[in-house]
């Protein structure tokens, strides 16, 4: 879903004009402005809505609907795209714009009826209107609401190649392999698909469905028919496939074999390797390569990352905070910043903290609701729960029932062994959104992880995978599921296809402790030692193997 900016979009905005509305602006519109150049962002979208309610003029609940999205309030748009479709409905970009606001409402019958009669309209050409909408849909919040509603909308056989390659790659950000990979099939089968994004696509895809060999095979079409730009396709394979002494081997030949004249290609062999060894916990290795890239002027803004962030997790967060606080007067984006805060947090710099996030609003380069998310958490993992909920509490306030707010208010609650009021939280999130398979895997999880109403929890944990299939969270939670069901055996499969799918330092701590369960000590062992690796710092991992550590060591003293 693309984002205007918040801050960024509030003066874009206001010095748009309303075609046929200039002479006599609504008092309410004024107000509106004002409060815009103000950057109050609530009260400028109740202006516009009440001169958009009240106004006859298609455009100025445009305005008031534009306003809303920029500002995150998706009650506001969705009220907006109810009058701006009872004022517009014949015109497409109207159309195209509520039904964007109705995915990201989860409004999806609204959604199917607006896309249907778009497309559908005799003067619309469908590979047209869709090569507009279908790049913006492809990634972000709503990604997943129009996936299950476009793969119903588009016709299949009346639409080009290339338009069934972009519908592919929303499937596969959806979650859905198979369906990608079909797409990709039927696009190649018209003639289209032989593009560098779609078999990239294609061989990750294969790649989660374990079919290795057809996943190489993709990334050997990139590198052989443009090894200049598509080096490293190979690689990317064999890293997604968990090949990692192979990735290595084939990055250490290209920057050993790297001709005269082509540094660029040696120089990206040893960032990808730096990064390797990060990731396989060869720290000594990583600083090494990433001083050297540092010191060489090579990337080094990403260098200085991974330099403090070696150095955070060497228990050194005086050197750690110094890099960030380059980065951070460099200009760099969140990152460095919510580590920053976290440091800062941890020594008790409650203050300088919050200044770091506060910071990074006000160049409208980076997503509000993030960082309030990124706020409250880093505030509740310092041991400041109150706070962190205060801060969601002014969060809501500005982004009101914002459902990303909403859902980690949820979290944290659980989080705050404040499970009943995280169920109510998640079953009126739900109520708001039904069928959002992000909400029904949450509250599965909830009632599962907690034990309670255990066959409801992986009721609504299978509905979810329904809509995602592929999802590894979604896995996880039914596989985890399964295992407080008492069904070790048909938990196990399920929890090693999510650890395949993503490497999460979660469900390693999940899978790990099934095949402990199991008596699979050794292999327990072995997966909770890589998700060290992979997230040292991840407490719910850390939590699992102290717990069984110490159920081992009182076995052990009887």
């Amino acid at each position: 879903m693309f984002r205007l900016p918040i801050f960024a979009s509030w003066l874009v905005l206001c010095l748009m004009p309303i075609p046929g509305a200039m002479a006599q602006q609504p008092s309410d519109t004024v107000a509106a402005d004002q409060a815009l150049m103000k950057g109050d962002c609530r009260g400028a979208v109740e202006g516009y809505l009440s001169a958009g309610m009240t106004d006859r003029n298609p455009r100025v609940i445009e305005r008031a609907l534009q306003v809303s999205r920029a500002c995150r309030n998706l009650p506001a748009a969705s009220k907006a795209a109810d009058r701006l479709l009872e004022l517009d409905g014949e015109n497409v970009d109207a159309l195209r714009l509520v039904g964007l606001v109705a995915l990201e409402s989860w409004r999806l019958d609204l959604a199917r009826s607006v896309y249907g009669a778009l497309l559908a309209k005799p003067d619309v050409e469908p590979d047209r209107a869709l090569a507009d909408l279908l790049p913006e849909l492809a990634e972000g919040d709503a990604t997943h609401a129009a996936w299950l509603v476009l793969r119903e909308v588009i016709p299949r056989e009346g639409v080009s190649g290339q338009t069934l390659s972009s519908l592919a790659r929303i499937a596969c950000n959806a979650d859905d392999l198979n369906a990608c990979l079909a797409l990709v099939q039927a696009a190649r089968a018209k003639g289209a698909g032989s593009d560098a994004r779609t078999i990239r696509m294609a061989s990750a895809a294969f790649a989660a469905m374990g079919q290795e060999e057809t996943a190489l095979t993709e990334a050997n079409l990139l590198v052989q028919g443009d090894p200049e730009n598509h080096r490293f396709a190979r690689v990317e394979t064999l890293t997604a496939l968990d090949r990692l002494d192979e990735a290595r081997e084939e990055l250490l030949t290209i920057e050993r074999e790297s001709t005269p004249g082509n540094e660029r290609v040696a120089a990206e062999a040893d960032r990808r390797l730096a990064l390797l060894a990060l990731a396989t916990g060869d720290e000594a290795e990583a600083e090494r390569r990433f001083g050297a890239r540092l010191a060489a002027d090579r990337s080094s803004g990403e260098s200085l990352y991974y330099l403090a962030l070696i150095a955070e997790r060497r228990g050194l967060p005086d050197l750690a905070l110094q890099g960030y606080r380059q980065l951070i007067a460099a200009g760099a984006g969140l990152p460095p910043r919510v580590r920053a805060a976290q440091l800062l947090l941890a020594r008790g710099d409650r203050e300088d903290a919050m200044t770091q996030l506060d910071q990074a609003l006000r160049g409208g380069r980076v997503d509000a609701i993030e960082v309030e998310i990124v706020r409250s958490r880093a505030l509740f993992d310092a041991g400041l729960a109150t706070e962190a909920f205060e801060a969601l509490d002014r969060a809501l306030d500005r982004f009101p029932e914002h459902p990303q707010l909403l859902y980690q208010r949820a979290v944290l609650l659980d989080a705050d062994n404040k499970t009943t009021e995280a169920v109510k939280a998640l079953e009126a999130l739900l109520k708001a959104r039904p069928g959002d398979g992000n909400i029904q895997n949450a509250l599965g999880y909830t009632l599962a992880d907690r034990k309670r109403q255990l066959g409801r929890a992986e009721s609504l944990i299978r509905e979810a995978l329904a809509q995602r299939p592929d999802s590894a969270a979604f896995i996880d939670s039914l596989g985890w599921a399964r295992f407080r069901r008492g069904d070790k055996k048909g938990a196990l499969p399920l929890l090693e296809r999510a650890w395949r799918l993503s490497r999460e330092a979660e469900i390693g701590a999940h899978l790990g402790e099934v095949l402990w369960a199991s008596g699979e000590k050794a292999k327990a062992r072995e997966v909770w030692a890589r998700s060290l690796v992979i997230a040292p710092e991840s407490k719910p991992l850390r939590a699992t193997i102290e717990r069984l550590a110490d159920e081992v060591r009182k076995t052990e003293s009887r």
